[in-house]
């Protein structure tokens, strides 16, 4: 069966039900709500987000930094997914069902022996149907992992790979204060504190694609240089808030 005709993934495909739809604009407005009366949160460069699908790539210091980034673009969780480990959230139907209530997330399968069960082209498939519905985006944290907040951890060629792949932007951002807020290890959030969300301007892939028709070797020489100008681009904004 085609990954696409799958009834596992239809919400990925067309419209969310209703249900899904209720829950994700619920929580968005909740999180809307905690972002201006509880921790103020400040965005800045709001203008640089396109009229188009993209991939929105930041530093992750915290739980929070999901909903700060759908509520500093004003889009809200159905116009957002993540990906998501296979064997963890979806071969559980109630763990998939109750996360999705939330948060799309598209499988990613990891490798065992150097082998996906679940081959990436069913992923790749999978981001561009949700991306094509409805000018839909994705949410990709480069490090892979939180991280400690001023100490970025080497970026990982992900978020490179599906752009490229997907012909889609990223758009980099950087998150400030929201460790203080909800801090790794801590169950429930902190006293209120400011929080600032800078968005930078979107990165093309054909910035780093130097023939119109490249082939595997010209790829992957564009993914590790579109990964390289994203690294610096955060690390740098990230430096010079933490210096």
């Amino acid at each position: 069966m085609d990954v696409l005709d799958s009834p596992k993934y239809f919400y990925l495909i067309k419209k969310q039900p209703f249900y899904y739809t209720v829950f994700k604009t619920f929580f968005y407005y909740y999180s809307k709500f905690v972002f201006t009366f509880y921790t103020p949160v400040k965005v800045l460069g709001r203008e640089n987000i396109p009229n188009e699908s993209f991939i929105f790539s930041s530093n992750h210091n915290s739980h929070l930094d999901v909903a700060l980034l759908c509520v500093a673009s004003k889009k809200d969780y159905n116009h957002f997914a993540m990906l998501a480990a296979k064997d963890y959230f979806f071969d559980s139907w109630l763990r998939r069902k109750s996360i999705n209530l939330v948060m799309n997330l598209i499988p990613l399968d990891r490798k065992i022996d150097g082998v996906r069960k679940f081959p990436i082209d069913n992923t790749l498939q999978l981001c561009k149907a949700f991306m094509d519905f409805d000018q839909r985006n994705l949410i990709m944290f480069p490090e892979g992992t939180r991280g400690e907040p001023g100490k970025m951890q080497p970026f990982r060629l992900g978020a490179a790979k599906f752009a490229i792949h997907l012909n889609k932007p990223i758009v980099p951002a950087v998150i400030f204060g929201s460790h203080k807020v909800w801090p790794r290890g801590k169950v429930l959030f902190s006293w209120p504190r400011k929080i600032t969300v800078f968005i930078m301007k979107p990165i093309y892939p054909k910035q780093f694609l130097t023939s119109k028709n490249p082939d595997e070797k010209d790829i992957k020489k564009a993914v590790i240089k579109m990964t390289s100008f994203l690294e610096n681009k955060i690390k740098e904004k990230t430096k010079l808030l933490y210096d």
